[in-house]
């Protein structure tokens, strides 16, 4: 999916959270959203699903105004995976990645496509969960099948707030690596700016409501940025295996 960001910002509580924002994140891969805590990353998430309407600027899709789209048509194209919340509604692994399709669902209940819940388990590498009740799995297998749900809705724009939450870094690692290798435009709100520069091709930094920084993690992600926005120092390196970047975080240098 084609997907601009053009000058796009909104108020909370009468302050500007997201302000001014213009990007255009790589099609058909993955974009880290960075930023400290407070920096805007989950409203510019909701702004790009249209669960939010900015006050000025436009998210296109397509060149289209994300919110003039129908929830229909949004849902239909964009997935948008919020910050986990747990639940104690008896449901199996199927019958949550089967809500995937509710946009897709006649007035009478019936969907067209009950194979897209199939597909979406095997590409998720989920189907062995299938008859699994979801209150069973482990939080790595939750974000799978969260992900197999949004797979379900053939979503055009996929859209993660913190996916990586809460997981072992086992888990960490094959998720990102799972998303990454999709093929969808994915946009992903990232804490570890090492898992950022280890699978993000795109990287946004916001903070305070603006945007300080675009482009591929290695250009972005310098020692003069990370102090700036982030408050801490730190050194670049290359890692061995893979050329990519890693951040190796140290005190500041006192003065004696």
């Amino acid at each position: 999916m084609d997907l601009t960001l053009d000058g796009v910002g909104t108020r909370l509580g009468g302050r500007w959270v997201v302000d001014g924002i213009d990007a255009t994140p790589p099609a058909g891969h993955l974009t880290g959203l960075l930023g400290p805590n407070g920096a805007g990353k989950t409203t510019l998430l909701r702004l790009v699903a249209g669960l939010l309407p900015p006050e000025k600027g436009a998210v296109l899709v397509h060149d289209t105004p994300v919110h003039e789209l129908s929830r229909r048509t949004r849902a239909r194209q964009i997935a948008l995976l919020e910050q986990e919340s747990t639940s104690t509604v008896p449901l199996t692994v199927r019958e949550v990645v089967s809500l995937g399709r509710i946009p897709y669902r006649s007035l009478w209940g019936t969907d067209p496509d009950d194979a897209a819940v199939d597909r979406a388990l095997v590409s998720a590498q989920a189907d062995h969960l299938a008859e699994r009740p979801w209150s069973s799995l482990s939080g790595g297998e939750r974000q799978r099948v969260q992900i197999a749900r949004a797979l379900a809705q053939e979503p055009e724009l996929l859209l993660l707030d913190e996916p990586t939450n809460h997981l072992d870094v086992s888990a960490q690692l094959s998720l990102l690596a799972f998303v990454r290798d999709l093929g969808t435009t994915t946009v992903a709100a990232l804490h570890d700016l090492n898992l950022a520069a280890a699978f993000c091709e795109h990287v946004l930094v916001l903070a305070d409501g603006h945007l300080a920084a675009a482009g591929h993690p290695r250009e972005v992600l310098t020692p003069d940025l990370l102090r700036a926005v982030y408050g801490v120092e730190a050194d670049i390196l290359e890692h061995p295996r893979t050329g990519r970047p890693v951040i190796a975080f140290h005190e500041p240098t006192r003065s004696p």
